[in-house]
């Protein structure tokens, strides 16, 4: 698309209103609840190169932002990011039906056991099962988001310093509220 067209198509009100919103990474969920819409297509944007998809390899979870060429045509003054981040493990996070946002935003450098982490993350969801949140804490070991240890029988979780940054950027990029729908973070 030439320069001049691009900018039109770009500079419609409806576009642009969508993609200013994309001005900092957010995933489609979080796009429209902040729009009030129940359904938006990302194609026609994605196609006319006006944003991008920060972790395409996953299904749940992809963060879009916008390029370079809608930044210049939208404002100058868009914030700037690090789009080196790990968008693939924030995405897996993010997109949980069950919420590990909650049960990592849970965790800190302490050393807890699931009950007491369970019982943290109760706040944002109250129907959190045991079960899940032993699976949950293992994943997030696994991810190297957590460390575990087995003292006198009972396993211990803390959070690694990758999860800590992770879980900072997740408090600026996936609000708790706009994460978990349906609950929020009082």
């Amino acid at each position: 698309m030439p320069d001049k067209e691009a900018e039109g198509w770009i500079n419609t009100p409806k576009r642009r209103e969508i993609l200013l919103v994309f001005a900092v990474p957010k995933t489609l969920k979080q796009a429209q609840k902040e729009l009030s819409v129940r359904k938006l297509t990302l194609k026609s944007f994605l196609r006319n190169n006006c944003l991008q998809c920060l972790n395409p390899g996953l299904k749940k979870g992809r963060f879009y932002v916008l390029t370079e060429k809608a930044r210049k045509y939208l404002n100058p003054n868009c914030p700037d990011f690090d789009i080196h981040k790990d968008w693939d493990c924030i995405g897996w996070i993010v997109a949980s039906p069950r919420m590990r946002l909650a049960v990592l935003r849970c965790i800190d450098d302490r050393k807890l056991y699931s009950e007491e982490i369970r019982m943290r993350a109760t706040q944002f969801n109250s129907r959190l099962s045991r079960p899940w949140v032993k699976t949950t804490l293992k994943q997030l070991v696994e991810r190297n988001l957590a460390n575990s240890e087995l003292i006198e029988r009972i396993r211990f979780y803390w959070i690694t310093a990758y999860g800590q940054k992770i879980k900072d950027e997740l408090a600026v990029i996936a609000p708790l509220s706009l994460s978990i729908s349906g609950f929020s973070a009082a």
